[in-house]
């Protein structure tokens, strides 16, 4: 029992830590893209959209599933 409710954690703490590391990456995208925005000249300034959602990313598949 010990060692299922383990795994379960283990599993859960990858899916976060996965989902954090996603984030991340968009963060660093549109971090990105905004001081390209403001740094090339003639630029329209227009606001920066997230194209790709967490929805449409597939998590990891558990371990041990």
């Amino acid at each position: 029992m010990e060692d299922e409710e383990h795994a379960h954690y283990d599993a859960y703490f990858q899916e976060e830590l996965y989902s954090l590391k996603v984030n991340m990456a968009h963060i660093a995208s549109l971090l990105e893209q905004t001081l390209g925005n403001t740094s090339s000249e003639g630029s329209s300034n227009q606001p920066v959209t997230l194209v790709e959602t967490q929805a449409t990313i597939q998590p990891k598949e558990r371990m041990g599933e």
